[in-house]
């Protein structure tokens, strides 16, 4: 005879129950924190491989030799209870490394922090100095070479939008016309107009402690993240490859107009970037290929890749028309060095 009482067998089936639950609650959570690394928090790669791999692991070794046959009542509820406690270090577990992970990529979980509010464009108006002012402010949200993630408003005047749209439709086009004329034309006037542009770049500098490279790409980035429109001297037909402005004269906006509508094709960036960093005092040009019809930057900063020399400096070419083309890349269909030419230089 034995004095230890069979588990009741309706509490042995809750606790197979519950515990089949529990595991399949924690493979659940799991699945959805690789999605969110995956689609909010950009994490790709090696990362997301070690991630995944490290997060099943966790979970076969928290549910491989878990002991189903109970000898007492006793015994069924601790395991209930040891069952519980398992998927509640999952949940801690996973939750932390989303924290972690997120910081690490400069990625604030934010419900502002949406692509209906990257798209929109605000309407503000101000009183300064007794005199109402309008300004057009997009907010944007992108992501550094280093994968870290930067907000910022742009912000203009209403009334600098126009002067910037007047100066450009005032340039002659002449038989002696070019580009590099034109650009500096419009570079030269509307570098006056960019004022809140410039604050708002110095503030993040300022608050992420960023060295003079890091800030370089911070400004270069921002501009790579705006989505590629055509700007076409003509009008659009609808057969284009990408969205498409018509009937701007010359066909292109200048940095002024484009800081305001983020509608932009290449020269109209690589002059915005132009005066953008010649403000902050980096050596930067312009370079224009016949051959490939392209428009592209160039920053003198050390670096790896791709440059061309003017005045004994390396000028590196930066490509202004794609997200994550860092300083050095020039894509292969357009990277004959011979085919480009210098045509504003600060």
């Amino acid at each position: 005879m034995t004095n230890n009482k069979k588990p009741n067998g309706c509490l042995v089936g809750f606790q197979r129950l519950f515990s089949g639950l529990m595991a399949v609650l924690a493979t659940i959570f799991l699945i959805i924190v690789l999605i969110h690394l995956t689609y909010t928090v950009k994490i790709q790669g090696m990362t997301l491989l070690v991630v995944t791999v490290a997060g099943f692991f966790v979970l076969r070794y928290l549910w491989k030799k878990v002991k189903r046959k109970s000898s007492s009542n006793k015994q069924v509820i601790k395991g209930v209870f040891s069952d519980f406690l398992r998927t509640v270090i999952v949940f801690v577990v996973f939750s932390v490394v989303i924290m972690i992970l997120g910081e690490n990529t400069g990625y604030i979980i934010d419900s502002e922090d949406t692509e209906e509010d990257k798209d929109k464009t605000e309407i503000v108006t101000t009183t300064e100095g007794g005199k109402e002012t309008r300004y057009i402010v997009n907010k944007q949200y992108w992501k550094d070479f280093d994968r870290n993630w930067h907000r910022m408003d742009f912000k203009i005047a209403e009334s600098s939008v126009t002067k910037s749209r007047n100066n450009r439709r005032s340039y002659r086009y002449t038989r002696n016309f070019s580009w590099g004329s034109f650009y500096k034309h419009m570079a030269d006037h509307d570098r006056t107009l960019l004022e809140h542009l410039y604050t708002s770049f110095s503030k993040i500098q300022q608050e992420k402690k960023l060295n003079r490279r890091k800030f370089a790409e911070l400004i270069i980035t921002s501009i790579q993240d705006i989505e590629y429109n055509y700007i076409k001297s003509t009008p659009c037909n609808g057969t284009e490859e990408f969205p498409c402005v018509g009937n701007v004269r010359l066909g292109i906006f200048a940095p002024a107009e484009f800081s305001a509508n983020l509608q932009g094709d290449c020269d109209s960036r690589t002059v915005l970037l132009f005066v953008l960093l010649r403000k902050f005092n980096y050596k930067v040009a312009v370079l224009n290929s016949d051959e490939y019809r392209h428009s592209v930057l160039a920053i003198n900063l050390p670096s790896r890749g791709t440059y061309k020399t003017y005045n004994r400096r390396k000028y590196y070419f930066v490509e202004t028309t794609a997200k994550g083309c860092p300083i050095g890349y020039l894509p292969p269909k357009v990277s004959n060095v011979n085919y480009w030419d210098f045509v504003l230089v600060n």
